[in-house]
């Protein structure tokens, strides 16, 4: 019996401790889900950040094709008119090499970061409104051949920056697309566990089930052990009163053997089926239940005494 108990109770424990451990993974699967959503979030956003950049880019670079278009044109148009200001031009040489330098550098800085191309569009700006003070100290075909030289190669600079970057986004967006591919991966593992955990809460359940089974199973065995252990030791006092006691004869017994009355017609001898003395009906005038009767049979108030106190502490 103890070791069934004994038994039992590690079994329970260890039952305890897996259902902690799998209520434990649980909670961390919940929250590596909760992760795996935010950063699929993320990632949602700046795929749609990326999009709204692409379509910004080719809008852009369909805007600087068709000035490059128009620049060309004019260009064909102002060097038809300026082949005799070359003389001139060329006194502005330098000037325009530091310009130029200066967009190169700007150009440079503008690879860095996607936020650099807006600033490299308003520097621009600024280099046109520069050249647009420098056409004032030269001659109008001067200054309009030079600026529209200028801009064209620098249109033509803007336009492979902005495709180098559109091949990194697209770049980007490739290795988004494997990331999300193995975020999913990681989500279809994370139902895999949390079904794996509904398995294990379901033995769980039916482990507990069972052990509350047994638990009334061992209660129940306890109390008919208790029960067999009580008519065990009534059985046995019993016994040691029936070796202890003799069946009286009546031939032998002339008085009552409690109150010591002699018998006569009027007062009869009765036995007690309890201890096997004689007695009147006065003194053995009562019925309790023994154990070699499934009746109740005639006791002396002595051993009715006894058989009543035993039976209270019962």
């Amino acid at each position: 019996m103890a070791v069934e108990r004994e038994t039992y109770e590690a079994s329970r424990q260890g039952l305890n401790d897996l259902y902690l451990l799998a209520k434990e993974q649980l909670v961390t699967a919940n929250n590596k889900i909760s992760e795996l959503q935010r950063d699929l979030e993320v990632e949602r956003n700046i795929r749609r950040d990326l999009e709204s950049a692409h379509e910004l880019l080719d809008k852009e670079i369909q805007d600087k094709d068709d000035t490059i278009a128009a620049l060309r044109k004019q260009c064909s148009d102002v060097k038809k008119l300026n082949l005799d200001m070359l003389n001139k031009v060329q006194n502005t040489g330098k000037k325009m090499a530091e310009k130029e330098a200066t967009v190169r550098q700007l150009e440079t800085k503008s690879e860095s970061s996607s936020s650099q191309i807006t600033e490299l569009i308003i520097k621009t700006k600024e280099l046109s409104i520069l050249n647009d003070d420098l056409k004032k100290e030269l001659d109008m075909f001067k200054s309009r051949y030079y600026d529209l030289e200028s801009k064209h190669d620098e249109a033509q600079t803007n336009i492979a920056v902005e495709r180098e970057w559109k091949e990194k986004l697209q770049r980007q967006s490739s290795v988004d697309r494997e990331e999300l591919a193995m975020l999913r991966a990681d989500a279809i593992h994370v139902n895999e566990l949390k079904s794996s955990l509904k398995q294990l809460q379901r033995e769980n359940e039916d482990l507990k089930r069972s052990c509350r089974e047994q638990e009334m199973a061992l209660v129940e065995l306890g109390d008919h052990l208790s029960r067999s252990k009580v008519k065990a030791e009534e059985l046995k006092h019993s016994t040691d009163m029936m070796k202890d006691s003799k069946w009286a004869n009546d031939k032998e017994i002339e008085n009552c053997q409690l109150c010591k009355k002699a018998f006569s017609v009027a007062r009869r001898k009765h036995h007690c089926r309890n201890c096997g003395g004689i007695f009147c009906h006065q003194c053995s005038d009562n019925t309790m239940p023994l154990p070699s009767s499934a009746r109740p049979l005639r006791v002396c108030d002595r051993c009715h005494d006894v058989l009543l106190e035993r039976s209270i502490k019962k």
